[in-house]
């Protein structure tokens, strides 16, 4: 009877002891990770063509096609997140002054023609200096054309800042987007001065941005 007894104390030692190895290399792995995750606030990622979002503030609705758009004036939701490089980038419309948000998906014919654009946009020396422009790649899909977006927009020479939407698009529905390309204007407030959906021409973006911010 002693016999097994003592047989049994062995067989929970070794439990136990397998157990704490087990809650220390786990403990290892999560510090070796915690730069990355999002709540940290600092560090880089890993370059991916989805990248982690964290969303702070109320999201506007849905844009949708009547004309007027029930989220104008209310403040834009700030955006915490990462290039698809893995680099952080935070679009807080509080304090960042006026910004537009450009929503594009690689696989979009209206993006690839729109695209162009804004270059041509920028390179007229057009973009108001205190205008902040930030380009939020979305909606990205491995079975559509142009996969991957890293690629696509190295391709097409986007000269603004971008930003990499999650899997589950979480920076396209905080902002309301129903279409593609999409831009948000966001006042010197951080209040949203205009949304649209679709292409728009060089000479009528500078007319909405002017009417929405003002001249710089």
């Amino acid at each position: 009877m002693a016999k097994k007894q003592r047989n049994v104390f062995i067989a929970i030692g070794l439990v136990v002891i397998a157990a704490a190895a087990i809650a220390i290399g786990a403990s290892g792995g999560s510090d070796s990770t915690s730069s990355t995750t999002i709540s940290s606030g600092n560090g880089s990622v890993a370059a991916a063509e989805f990248q982690p979002v964290a969303v702070t503030g109320t999201s506007l609705t849905a844009l949708g096609d009547s004309g007027t758009d029930a989220s104008k004036g209310a403040p834009g939701p700030t955006l915490k997140g990462y290039s698809l490089t893995g680099l952080p980038v935070e679009v807080n419309p509080a304090q960042g002054g006026p910004t537009m948000l450009v929503f594009l998906a690689h696989w979009c014919p209206h993006c690839n023609r729109e695209v162009p654009r804004l270059i041509d946009w920028k390179e007229q020396g057009l973009v108001p200096d205190n205008l902040r422009v930030v380009g939020i790649t979305t909606a990205s899909r491995n079975d559509q054309a142009n996969w991957p977006p890293s690629e696509w927009i190295e391709t097409m020479k986007w000269p603004f800042e971008v930003m990499a939407d999650s899997e589950t698009q979480q920076a396209a529905a905080a902002y309301g987007v129903d279409g593609f390309p999409f831009m948000v204007i966001l006042d010197a407030q951080g209040n949203v001065a205009k949304r649209m959906s679709g292409e728009v021409e060089v000479a009528d973006l500078v007319s909405i941005i002017d009417a929405a911010i003002g001249k710089s």
